[in-house]
């Protein structure tokens, strides 16, 4: 008895089919992983720049209520801050006061009414020396250039006490990439 298999007429290519139905699925895999791993990197970017920028406000903050408070007339760089008697509506050399009784902009003065030279830059290497402390402004990281800042004078007289000065400190630092900016503000009393 011979026994003679045709297995060429019997093949209809399914084995063909499925794997490049398989290899299509691989691929839009593949592809899928790639974007959604170059989109975390990117975001994760971000995020650090985003640190680096919050940092630097940080030092800023610390930098201005340092710039208040020096009272080492042998420094004097920046100059010691007593009292309003610099500021004006016009955020001279960065000083803001906008009068007695008046009530600060709602927008921050850097844009309402400061010019580009207005604010006040950090300075690293800056020695600060406050009630026998010594204070060295840190360097920034790299990449990372300098915040600016503006403080507002604010003079009040809490009852059943002698005048008053706070300051409200408004931050702008910038991450590596100028599109990152981060604003930071508080009020200070020294």
């Amino acid at each position: 008895m011979n026994i003679h298999l045709n297995f060429r007429q019997k093949q209809s290519g399914a084995a063909f089919v499925t794997g490049m139905i398989f290899l299509l699925v691989l691929t839009l895999l593949g592809i899928t992983v790639a974007k959604m791993a170059t989109i975390e990197e990117r975001m994760s970017g971000n995020m650090r720049d985003r640190m680096l920028a919050m940092q630097a406000a940080e030092m800023g903050l610390r930098y201005a209520e340092r710039h208040i408070r020096d009272n080492d007339p042998t420094t004097n760089t920046p100059k010691s801050i007593d009292g309003i008697a610099e500021f004006d509506t016009a955020c001279t050399a960065g000083f803001c006061y906008y009068g007695a009784g008046a009530t600060a902009p709602a927008v921050s003065a850097s844009t309402t009414y400061c010019t580009p030279s207005c604010p006040i830059s950090y300075v690293e290497g800056t020695v600060f020396r406050t009630d026998g402390v010594t204070y060295t402004a840190p360097n920034l990281p790299m990449g990372v250039p300098a915040p600016t800042y503006l403080i507002e004078g604010i003079q009040k007289t809490p009852p059943g006490s002698g005048l008053r000065y706070y300051y409200r400190i408004t931050i702008r630092a910038q991450g590596a990439k100028p599109g990152t900016v981060v604003w930071l503000q508080e009020v200070f009393r020294p």
